[in-house]
Order: structure tokens, then C-alpha cells, then sequence
């Protein structure tokens, strides 16, 4: 009988770790294993794997030349996504997914970074939810994707597609140690929807209320 890998997880530099994700999967009683995509040959098959969670990143899809393995990462991505596996896509991942199902990603030539209010649609009544950013790329809903989360700076903030797949362009994962190197790393040239160091750091216990969403929602995300 051939063995499951519980849970991979592609982190693309570290920089943008899983952040949470791995305190979820502790309290799940998962065993996840980390796939540093950029050095790392692929640890597992698609079909040896029962459930994907794709971090964030600096670069950009569209950025092959650069990071010529995007290409076999989004080969990767897209079996596990036809597998109907649970697939999970944290910003650049999030990005990652949109393209490989036909949607559109794309630089806007803004920022949006810190703790900014999002309108959530995943419940039956909208609510809003602040979640922690930081970005300066968008992307189009792909075909058949169901907007879960909006704002007026970023209209798609997350998404779901099909019964099996979530991505978000926020950072749920992120913990108070990624918060606080954030707020340092804030220079006058990210313009936009841009918290300040002190503004970031001042909204820090919203960091517990996404946490606790975030844990619920991969629950349920991975249970499918």
C-alpha cells in the first residue's frame, strides 16, 4: 500500500515561511513536509500527496526568466488541482493558482501592505475581516472561481474554485515575528494602501482574529 504525504508545503524563499500553517498543522496532528521549490528537487509525486499549501514570494509568476523553475511549479500545481486534491495558495500562491486556471496576474503599480479591511463572502452574510498584506500584484478570477473576499483597493482578495481549492492574496499565515519584520522593512517607495511601521505595529492583535479564521477555514478546506 503506497504511502500519503499529509501535507506539502511550497515555500518559495525564506523570507515568506508557512507562518502559522505549521501550528495548524501540529494541532491537526499533521505532518507536513516543507518544499523549498527554488533548491530542492520535488520530494513527492502529486498523486503521492494528499493535500498542497503554496506560500508567498517576491517574484512574480510572470517571472520565468528569472525563476526558471515557476515553470515546473505550475506543472506541479496544475495535477494537483486535476488530482481534486485540497490545494491552498497564501499571496504568490495565491497568484499561482489564478494563472494556472486561466486567470489573469499582473502588476498594478501599487502597493497594498499592512493591516487593511477586506469584505468577506465566505459566510452568508458579508462581513469584514482586517488581514495582513503585502503586495503590489493582482490577479483576475479565474473561469469558474468564486470571489470569497473584496475591497475597493483589490477587488480580488480571495477566492475559491471548485470544492477543493482557496487561495487568498493576504497572509493569513503570518505570525508576530513576520508582522514586526514587515513594519521594519516599510520604506517611503512602497506606495499605496501602506500602513506605516507604527500603524502596523499598533494593529498587531488583529493578527489573532485572522489567525483563528484562517485555522478554521483549513479545516474545512482540508476535510474535503
Amino acid at each position: 500500500m503506497r504511502l500519503m504525504q499529509d501535507l506539502l508545503i511550497i515555500q518559495h524563499e525564506n523570507d515568506t515561511p508557512p507562518g502559522t500553517v505549521l501550528l495548524w498543522a501540529k494541532q491537526q496532528g499533521l505532518k507536513p513536509h516543507v518544499w523549498n521549490i527554488a533548491t530542492e528537487p520535488a520530494p513527492f509525486k502529486p498523486e503521492d500527496i494528499k493535500a498542497l499549501i503554496i506560500c508567498g514570494g517576491t517574484m512574480d509568476t510572470f517571472e520565468e526568466d528569472l525563476h526558471p523553475w515557476l515553470i515546473d511549479e505550475k506543472v506541479f500545481i496544475k495535477k494537483c488541482v486535476k488530482l481534486g486534491m485540497p490545494v491552498f495558495g497564501l499571496c504568490l500562491g495565491s497568484q499561482l493558482l489564478a494563472e494556472v486556471l486561466g486567470g489573469r496576474v499582473y502588476a498594478a503599480g501599487k502597493w497594498e501592505i499592512g493591516f487593511v479591511p477586506v469584505t468577506m463572502k465566505d459566510q452568508t452574510t458579508p462581513y469584514t475581516m482586517n488581514v495582513f498584506h503585502w503586495h503590489q500584484c493582482t490577479f483576475d478570477l479565474p473561469p469558474g472561481g468564486e470571489l470569497m473576499a473584496t475591497n475597493d483597493f483589490f477587488p480580488n482578495q480571495a477566492f475559491r474554485w471548485g470544492t477543493h481549492v482557496v487561495a487568498t492574496q493576504f497572509h493569513p499565515e503570518s505570525t508576530l515575528e513576520w508582522i514586526h519584520e514587515c513594519a521594519d522593512s516599510v520604506t517611503p517607495e512602497h506606495t499605496g494602501l501602506v500602513q506605516t511601521k507604527k500603524e502596523m505595529l499598533e494593529s498587531i492583535s488583529l493578527q489573532q482574529p485572522m489567525q483563528d479564521w484562517f485555522f478554521k477555514t483549513l479545516t474545512q478546506w482540508y476535510q474535503v
